[in-house]
């Protein structure tokens, strides 16, 4: 059994979570996508974890440019978006850092084109709608699925923009969709 899961995840990288927190250790928003590991199991474990990486990371002196650590036995690539905000990528200590750095790069600029630059706390809450579609365009049940940040702020524009045509106005598939996840959002 091991061995097939260590198999397939050579051709699905994958991370175990991303959140952005504001200059206190804050979250400002978080997606774990596995309840499996120590930090990820409830949501207290995880503002505990948020805060201790926060508390790591503010110690280095450009964060400007994305960075890697080893911590607590994950990786974690963080980079700063805005004045008082921060986003980390959480992977398996195996998993390969130029590829959670392409993550958090397409995060950051699918982000930034939605929000038109302004990457502060308070521009990313007013924005938390967009922020949550680029995070599900990016990464599905963990699985990457997207790195292009073009393709992914299209996408969450174009879903935003659907969710707002009056249902008389939708083709048959915006509504499908749109239904679809109406369903998946009332029977979690």
């Amino acid at each position: 059994m091991d061995t097939k899961k260590r198999s397939t995840d050579v051709f699905a990288p994958s991370i175990k979570g991303l959140f952005i927190l504001d200059d206190d250790g804050k979250r400002v928003f978080a997606q774990y996508f596995t309840s499996e590991c120590k930090v990820t199991a409830n949501t207290k474990l995880q503002k505990e974890f948020e805060k201790r990486a926060a508390k790591k990371t503010t110690s280095y002196a450009n964060m400007a440019d994305a960075d890697a650590i080893s911590f607590e036995g994950y990786v974690l690539v963080f980079k700063r978006l805005g004045d008082n905000t921060t986003l980390y990528i959480l992977g398996d200590p195996d998993e390969n850092e130029l590829m959670l750095v392409t993550v958090l790069n397409a995060m950051e600029e699918a982000v930034s084109s939605l929000l038109r630059g302004t990457l502060d706390a308070n521009s990313l809450l007013q924005g938390l709608a967009q922020v949550c579609l680029c995070a599900d365009e990016v990464v599905m049940d963990g699985l990457i699925m997207e790195t292009d940040p073009m393709l992914i702020a299209g996408r969450a524009s174009m879903a935003q923009t659907i969710k707002q045509i009056p249902i008389q106005d939708q083709t048959l598939q915006q509504f499908a969709t749109a239904a679809k996840e109406k369903l998946a959002t009332v029977f979690r």
